[in-house]
């Protein structure tokens, strides 16, 4: 606990700075990329705080699958706030979907809105929403910009799974680009709202080969699945021990997501 604490002091007071040089930069309307530069700075700091106080190690597989040059949909599980830390350190200028009235928030709002998100009324109703993020997605695209989803929508604990989302789908096909789906185990180290984090640890993000443009809603969002969750789990295997190993694979055996988890406990 000493070790967590140490480091949970060192990351949100860092963290703290970051956001405040990054509404810095969002009030005097400097350019996104000096805003995505500040956060890969906060990405990579994060990382060096993980190895010199944690002793724990984040390795990054599959890189290649990343392109720049064109617009992608990630896909990936979410099972860290380091996954948010990760996007910092990897991604750059990169979109994503946030509820509109965030940014009515003093401090968050001018951060998101300079981030140029897909931005959604959560008042016009599923088919309404859809139809926005499909929108936001079609003006991603033609900007070139790549966009990040997470379709289980909320952090999961070690080999837990939710249902996936269909907005994944809907992205994906209304964008007509390469899907890259990402599995993590980076959990092993930083479990999903723990205070405590587990040192001398390995954790796992790997961006796997991209599914092509032009599957149906279905077969996409099926393949998806299919791929995050089995290689996350045998990420899992290989970089958990002990307990924590043994919740995940009963977790997984069972299919159970977060409050069925509870529940069972």
């Amino acid at each position: 606990m000493i070790r967590s604490t140490i480091f949970n002091v060192a990351f949100y007071s860092f963290s703290f700075f970051i956001a405040m040089i990054c509404w810095v930069v969002a009030k005097l309307r400097l350019p996104r990329a000096a805003m995505w530069a500040v956060l890969r700075v906060w990405g990579l700091g994060v990382i060096w705080l993980v190895m010199m106080i944690l002793w724990s190690r984040i390795e990054v597989r599959g890189r290649q699958h990343l392109n720049r040059t064109r617009a992608q949909v990630i896909v990936s599980k979410h099972q860290s706030e380091l996954d948010i830390v990760m996007l910092g350190a990897l991604m750059w200028d990169v979109s994503a979907i946030a509820m509109e009235e965030l940014t009515k928030l003093p401090f968050f709002g001018p951060l998101l809105r300079h981030l140029d998100i897909v931005l959604i009324k959560v008042d016009e109703g599923r088919q309404g929403r859809t139809q926005q993020a499909v929108d936001g997605a079609k003006r991603m695209r033609e900007a070139g910009r790549s966009m990040v989803i997470y379709p289980e929508g909320e952090l999961m604990k070690l080999g837990a799974k939710e249902r996936y989302r269909n907005g994944a789908g809907h992205i994906y096909t209304a964008m007509e680009v390469e899907a890259v789906p990402v599995a993590v185990s980076l959990g092993v180290i930083w479990p999903r709202r723990e205070w405590r984090k587990d040192w001398g640890k390995v954790g796992v993000i790997e961006y796997l080969e991209p599914i092509p443009p032009g599957l149906d809603h279905d077969t996409f969002m099926a393949e998806v699945e299919k791929r995050i969750e089995t290689r996350t789990m045998e990420l899992i295997e290989e970089t958990a021990s002990g307990q924590v190993l043994e919740d995940a694979r009963d977790r997984h055996a069972r299919g159970a997501n977060n409050e069925r988890d509870q529940i069972a406990a």
